[in-house]
């Protein structure tokens, strides 16, 4: 218990039960304005002894539990590192078609692509040549290309593509692929694989088993480094230290990262919002503004910020009263930090009395008098 006036401890209590703290509180019949926590013991104890004192909740308590809650949902959201996609989000919806078609496909496919392409320009050659009035025997000439082949790649009904592309040969172990795929996560070798699948009829050689699940592990990678690619990694903690500071303050990340974690993350930007405004609150005593903040943070539909406005509803008017007075717990948390030090140093030795003993005369004497 301190007095907030003199910037004393009045006294020390042993329990923090309502009947205890009420008791204690009458003993003080003067009275008229207590600062406190949000804890529903001290404030049913306040009405109790005091039912027209004016109860202040405590501001540092108020921001730290509304920062928690903040903190806590922020945290479910994003992993202790995460990643955010980089350059202009306008163009996101072109990129697919921006790639070159040899790029765009699983690997026989792209060299399916490639080869085409190749050829392509060889056929657009030869009948460019043609149309300029060229011979057969001087197209073949000037592309090196046989007789027979110019002749063939003249003919408008000409398909570079391969005729064949696409017919596959029924394969042994396209019936055992999710079985090797299990059996490779779960860390079988290849040959305990080869001995189940043995079992299941199949007739193929080791080295296919092996083929596969190389050529499996390269699309992993493969499809691994694409979602990757065009992203840059954040650390969690840069976006929880907006919680308390402004961005101007915070070096590590940047206006433009910033702005791509609220566009990927809309509701981390209604949060970091919400508790900027409710600190402005504060620091302004703009009281009228309070019920118009809690409408707008229960809009929001977070748990954790809804547990926050529930709490301080039932503790409204200890709520204004801390935005509109000067009073805190300010002087009380010191003490408790002072008190926690010599308990420690004590603990298990010594009696109640004696905690109380040493750290009132400590306080009232060398620091007050």
């Amino acid at each position: 218990m301190i007095d907030i006036e003199k910037h004393k401890i009045v006294d020390i209590l042993e329990s923090r039960e309502t009947d205890e703290v009420t008791k204690w509180l009458k003993t003080y019949p003067n009275i008229k304005v207590v600062s406190r926590d949000g804890a529903i013991t001290y404030a049913k104890a306040i009405t109790e002894s005091h039912p027209k004192a004016i109860q202040v909740s405590d501001r540092f308590h108020l921001l730290k539990n509304l920062t928690d809650a903040a903190k806590s949902r922020i945290t479910s959201l994003l992993g202790s590192k995460f990643r955010i996609t980089i350059g202009n989000e306008k163009g996101k919806g072109d990129i697919y078609f921006n790639i070159p078609i040899e790029l765009a496909a699983d690997l026989p496919e792209r060299i399916h692509n490639a080869s085409t392409k190749r050829k392509q320009a060889v056929v657009e050659r030869v009948r460019e040549l043609a149309r300029n009035g060229y011979s057969t025997s001087a197209i073949a000439r000037e592309t090196g290309k046989s007789y027979g082949t110019v002749k063939k790649y003249s003919d408008e009904n000409f398909n570079p593509a391969s005729v064949i592309y696409g017919d596959k040969l029924k394969s042994k172990l396209k019936a055992h692929t999710q079985e090797i795929d299990e059996m490779l996560r779960k860390g079988h070798q290849f040959k305990e694989i080869l001995a189940t699948l043995r079992l299941r009829g199949y007739d193929g050689a080791i080295s296919t088993i092996k083929m596969y699940a190389t050529r499996e592990r390269r699309l992993m990678k493969a499809a691994i480094e694409k979602s990757l690619e065009n992203t840059e990694l954040l650390e969690r903690k840069w976006i929880t230290k907006l919680l308390y500071h402004p961005l101007e303050k915070v070096n590590a990340i940047t206006q433009e990262q910033y702005g791509r974690v609220i566009r990927e993350y809309p509701v981390i930007g209604s949060i970091l919002n919400i508790v900027r405004d409710f600190r402005e609150i504060i620091s302004s005593n703009r009281v009228r503004k309070l019920k118009g903040w809690m409408n707008r943070a229960l809009r929001l539909g977070i748990d954790e910020i809804d547990s926050f406005v529930n709490g301080i509803s039932r503790d409204f008017a200890a709520v204004k009263n801390a935005i509109s007075l000067e009073f805190s717990n300010g002087l009380a948390e010191g003490f408790v930090n002072k008190l926690k030090v010599i308990k420690r140093i004590m603990y298990g030795r010594c009696s109640f009395s004696l905690l109380r003993n040493t750290l009132l005369p400590a306080d009232s004497l060398s620091f007050f008098n």
